[in-house]
């Protein structure tokens, strides 16, 4: 019965905490991280402010906690389709439609997306983060590094060892290329925190100017 007990009451913990964490996602996309309250983080979670404070000590640890809690299983499917078989140029096409299909139909990609940008690198960054891009988990650097990796060929591909992965790459300016990709990236996001019926269409015809920009 006890041990019964404590199962529970680790479970109904767990589930707070994950109430806590959505919330606090849509909150923090909606009204921006420095607006938000604690308060109001508990009130759309239909929790008391208490509660909050259980699990995490301020704004600046409920963040960090939003981002570590969603980065991973909202973003790394989207990431995957660079590392997966195939020539680089239809590989990098896939990526970027994938990647306006889930900004456009995933609420919360999208929100984790305008947080992240928002709060990271821009005039909404909660006092105690000091510089964003100095966590590589989910900051803009680890996304320039990941693309220039992948447009130099250094992810392979194509699966015959010869290079053939490479063939196609911008293999002359991977960084600039990259630069190109990771400004798409983030502007696609944006646009679609203010609508997301202005981002392009979600197939190749809605990819054809990075893609043309980053490969020869």
């Amino acid at each position: 019965m006890y041990e019964r007990g404590m199962r529970r009451t680790a479970e109904e913990a767990a589930q707070t905490k994950a109430a806590l964490l959505e919330a606090a996602l849509f909150q923090f996309a909606e009204h921006g991280v420095a607006a938000t309250k604690l308060a109001d983080v508990a009130q759309r979670a239909g929790l008391t402010r208490g509660a909050v404070y259980h699990h995490f000590t301020d704004k600046t640890a409920l963040y960090a906690a939003v981002i570590a809690n969603s980065w991973d299983s909202v973003t790394a499917p989207v990431w995957a389709v660079l590392d997966s078989d195939g020539p680089v140029e239809d590989r990098l096409r896939e990526f970027l439609v994938a990647w306006l299909r889930r900004l456009r139909e995933d609420r919360h990609f999208r929100a984790l997306l305008t947080i992240t940008l928002n709060a990271s690198y821009g005039p909404d960054q909660p006092e105690g983060i000091s510089d964003g891009r100095a966590s590589k988990s989910y900051g803009l650097a680890d996304w320039l590094q990941r693309l220039e990796t992948f447009l130099a060929g250094k992810r392979g591909g194509g699966g015959s060892g010869d290079g053939a992965g490479r063939r196609g790459t911008h293999a002359d300016d991977p960084s600039g290329a990259a630069a190109g990709i990771l400004a798409w990236l983030c502007g696609t996001a944006l646009l679609a925190a203010t609508d997301p019926d202005l981002l392009p269409p979600s197939d190749a015809s809605g990819v054809a100017l990075p893609l043309r920009g980053a490969l020869p």
